[in-house]
Parts: C-alpha cells; structure tokens; sequence
C-alpha cells in the first residue's frame, strides 16, 4: 500500500505542478492557483502514511482525493483512480480488523 500511496502522490504533485505552468499561460488567473490545491492533495495523502489509525488514513486519502479533483480537474484523475484503490484496500483491512475485534 506504501507504494500505492507514493504512486497517487508523485501523480498528483506532478500533474498538478504541469497543470501550473500552462495555467501561467491563460489569461485566467484563478485556475493557475486553483492547481496548487492539487499540490496541496498530493502532499496530503503522503499524511496518510504517518497515521496508524485506518479510519483517519481513509478520512485523508477521501479528503485528498475531493481536493485534488476540485483544485486541478480532470489532470487530478490518475491520482484519484490510484486514491480509490487505496480506499478498497483500507476498507478491506477494515473489515478484516472489525472481524478480528468481533471474535
């Protein structure tokens, strides 16, 4: 999962930044900065990495993701697509820990 993280980050981060500097080349200010909230969700989801609690992980990788998608649009997808296999996977750990707890 380290990996899947690290993967949505350096896609979010970069794709954002790309997104940045073509923004620059608009006339349209607002959505050269808006892209930086893409950056901002990048740097997020690397978050989820120092926390051991799986419902906070999940809760940032979400939160991430809808900050990515708001701030860099359609350039944020690939981040949000690895973002939702993460999900699944804490999910699954989730209900694997419920379980566990259960018996």
């Amino acid at each position: 999962m380290k990996n899947l993280i690290l993967l949505s980050s350096f896609f979010g981060i970069t794709l954002s930044i790309i997104g940045q500097l073509f923004g620059v080349l608009t006339d349209f200010f607002i959505p050269g900065i808006a892209r930086l909230m893409g950056v901002l969700a990048g740097i997020l989801v690397l978050l989820s990495l120092k926390s051991r609690n799986i419902e906070m992980q999940a809760f940032i990788v979400g939160s991430s993701t809808l900050l990515g998608i708001m701030g860099a649009g359609f350039l944020y997808f690939p981040a949000a697509i690895v973002n939702v296999l993460i999900g699944f996977k804490l999910n699954k750990k989730l209900k694997d820990e419920n379980t566990k707890k259960q018996i």
